[in-house]
């Protein structure tokens, strides 16, 4: 036993004295992962936005979240968002992965979004930006629409949820009747 405790204090001071891998620095390990994440956000008792995520990381320090295979009911028109997608009033962003921040209340989805509301309106668009306070949707990089009578393609979009409105910007073409 008195032989084995100076070799187990050379072998621990082996471990602490490691010097780091010269191919950079050292990536902080998130401080939180959470598998199978039902997401639910209140403004004082209201529901303003739920859904899930596959997998979702926090960094408590800078107040940052990434969260992949994700799906966000949110509000329009002055609607809550539901459990289940497809309720009037509900627009439902689906993406491979979500960053953002929760003091500012602002994420970017990216990936291939799919933006998908009750009335039969589907948008696809590599990036879309979430802007909670101001209650907006808003995409830089094109935006592919599909109605039920229509279809478009635009430059640039912004959705607003409480009138439940999209603009476009740029240019802009639509198919009216017989959509494909």
């Amino acid at each position: 036993m008195s032989r084995l405790l100076p070799f187990l204090l050379l072998v621990l001071l082996a471990a602490c004295g490691r010097p780091q891998a010269a191919s950079g620095p050292a990536t902080e390990p998130p401080q939180v992962v959470l598998h199978g994440v039902e997401i639910q956000s209140f403004e004082a008792d209201r529901l303003v936005l739920s859904g899930r995520a596959e997998r979702m990381t926090y960094q408590r320090a800078e107040g940052m979240f990434a969260a992949t295979d994700t799906v966000l009911r949110l509000p329009s028109r002055g609607g809550a968002p539901r459990a289940s997608s497809g309720p009037k009033g509900t627009m439902e962003i689906r993406a491979p992965l979500m960053e953002g921040s929760l003091s500012t209340r602002q994420l970017e989805a990216s990936g291939g979004v799919v933006l998908r509301n009750a009335e039969g309106l589907v948008a696809r668009t590599p990036r879309a930006t979430y802007d909670a306070p101001a209650q907006t949707v808003r995409g830089r990089e094109g935006v592919a629409m599909q109605g039920p009578d229509y279809a478009l393609r635009a430059d640039q979009f912004n959705l607003s949820l409480p009138e439940g409105t999209f603009s476009f910007e740029g240019s802009v073409e639509t198919v009216v009747g017989g959509a494909p």
